[in-house]
């Protein structure tokens, strides 16, 4: 029996729930916007807030559309929903951290507008397209799950790139060390033979000392 199992399935089981528990779909909601809170569609999403900006912005400009800032708003104007829509609509998203404890999940909110529509002006309980904010909301969620698996490819290979870095280094490393090795083995070895030589050297001085302090006349 694999006793790996348990834990790849425990391992298997809490990345569904976790999957699960982020499968939400857009809901109702409320957003901070000029002159009072404005009813939108909104969706929570377990990225982090920069990355979903991104991957927004990938996902318009793929409908050849460029965001303008305003107010904490990016602005997506002149937009069809679909590709059958005959109306043109501005789209106004807000994305922003769920909280600072939550800095992995992000809020993205839409209101749908009319062409130049001041939504500042409208009213708490517009609802002006709600439930196709919603739709629109809930229809960009495969592409974002496909950027964000993008970005984790992107920060996966650059790990692996690292760790080979790493694992060259010590590769050549240890090459390094085997050749420093060998050159003191060599030296050991020249040692070895110098001292042989060396200790005949000294016997042979001081057999000739010995000679030399025995010729010496007693005083």
């Amino acid at each position: 029996m694999n006793r790996r199992t348990p834990l790849f399935s425990l391992m298997a089981a809490s990345f569904l729930f976790t999957a699960q528990s982020f499968a939400q779909t857009a809901n109702e909601g409320k957003v901070e916007h000029s002159n009072g809170n404005k009813a939108a569609a909104v969706i929570e999403l377990p990225y982090p807030e920069d990355e979903v900006s991104d991957m927004l912005s990938d996902a318009m400009a793929a409908r050849g559309v460029k965001g303008d800032k305003s107010k904490g708003f990016v602005i997506y104007r002149n937009v069809r929903l679909h590709d059958n829509d005959t109306d043109l609509n501005d789209l106004h998203f807000k994305v922003e951290r769920k909280s600072r404890k939550e800095k992995d999940i992000t809020n993205v909110y839409l209101l749908i507008g009319k062409p130049s529509e001041n939504i500042g002006l409208r009213s708490a309980t517009d609802y002006h397209k709600i439930e196709e904010a919603k739709s629109f909301l809930n229809g960009m969620v495969p592409k974002m799950e496909a950027h964000h698996l993008e970005v984790q490819i992107k920060e996966q290979e650059a790990l692996v790139i690292k760790a080979e870095k790493k694992f060259q280094s010590l590769v050549e490393d240890s090459v390094s060390y085997v050749e420093k090795i060998r050159a003191l083995e060599q030296k050991m070895n020249t040692n070895r033979t110098d001292r042989a030589s060396q200790d005949v050297e000294v016997k042979k001085q001081r057999t000739t000392l010995e000679a030399m302090r025995s010729r010496r006349k007693p005083k």
